[in-house]
């Protein structure tokens, strides 16, 4: 913390009370004429006027933090690589400066560059009419975001997706539930609202493929669920969390921080993409015959590789290997 002064005479070296932990990195000094000079560590706590300098050092930072960010972006973008995790506490600590704070953030985004980085104004304000929420996605790095699944349907309606790479993002957004009124929404959680011609679809594949669905879950222990996928275009399957579950990489946060056991170990649901010929065909297999082995055995590699996908370790790798090199020699038989 700063430096403080009363009446030009130092009393404290480092006053942790003048600030929040989360801008523990700005130094100073601060000289108040309206305290005691015998103050105490414990008057301090407890000191009105205190709280008072510490409001107005807060508003001056983010104040200063704002015109760094609008005039001199390239240097706000480096300092926030610096220093931008350790005021992102602050999103989880100080609800009073939420709005402030959270204008600070800047993320790169499905739509940017790499390296290149958009502010939550700047998302807001690129919102087309049709989206109403601010989407996110958290994960260890852009390389493994980029390429998920999860983005498919943002991509086919031009919604940007901001990428969360730091830890304490998971933390975070825990705590951040919206930014000038737009809420937001994880990209992996939840459903997304399908507009009007795949909603039509929707409808009629539910009935197509219920039976399929049962029979799958009948031997997927390892789902919550199975249910058609409003968010997949070219992929067969993935997997999400419930709305206010746990999603994959943070669970892989929590294994980190805990044993540092691998595999799944909470349930999520399958998402199947009713577009795909994978699926299609695994529908018209189970229509002649819901006893077919290979029902169960094409399911469980739909369910594998969506593990895979979402950056999680599979439980059995070796049988997912076996499984796959069967279809190879199946393949290669042929030929």
């Amino acid at each position: 913390g700063p430096k403080l002064y009363v009446q030009r005479v130092q009393i404290m070296e480092n006053c942790e009370e003048l600030l929040p932990a989360y801008l523990r990195f700005v130094k100073g000094v601060v000289d108040c004429a309206d305290l005691p000079l015998n103050v105490s560590r414990e008057i301090l706590q407890q000191n009105p006027i205190l709280d008072r300098i510490k409001k107005n050092i807060v508003k001056r930072i983010f104040t200063t933090l704002e015109e760094m960010k609008k005039d001199e972006s390239d240097k706000y973008v480096e300092f926030f690589k610096e220093l931008g995790m350790i005021m992102k506490e602050g999103l989880a600590q100080d609800f009073e400066n939420k709005e402030p704070l959270s204008g600070l953030m800047i993320y790169e985004s499905m739509n940017t560059e790499a390296g290149s980085y958009i502010s939550l104004d700047e998302y807001v304000e690129k919102m087309p009419p049709d989206q109403e929420e601010i989407y996110y996605l958290t994960g260890e790095h852009r390389g493994m975001l980029e390429n998920t699944p999860y983005l498919e349907v943002f991509k086919d309606r031009s919604w940007d997706v901001l990428f969360m790479t730091d830890p304490i993002d998971e933390f975070a957004m825990s705590s951040l539930t919206d930014h000038k009124e737009k809420k937001f929404q994880a990209a992996d959680k939840g459903n997304v609202e399908p507009d009007e011609t795949t909603k039509a679809k929707a409808e009629d594949n539910e009935k197509t493929y219920k039976s399929l669905f049962e029979t799958l879950k009948s031997k997927l222990s390892e789902v919550q669920d199975i249910r058609l996928s409003t968010r997949l275009k070219d992929s067969a399957s993935c997997l999400v969390a419930d709305e206010g579950g746990m999603g994959a990489h943070m669970e892989r946060l929590m294994q980190r921080m805990g044993d540092g056991g691998g595999g799944q170990t909470s349930k999520r649901i399958l998402e199947l993409n009713a577009e795909h010929p994978i699926i299609q065909g695994l529908q018209k297999l189970h229509a002649s015959d819901q006893n077919d082995a290979r029902i169960e055995n094409m399911g469980r590699l739909l369910y594998e590789q969506a593990v895979v996908a979402e950056g999680s370790k599979l439980d059995d790798p070796v049988g997912f290997a076996k499984r796959i090199n069967d279809l190879l020699v199946k393949d290669l038989i042929r030929i």
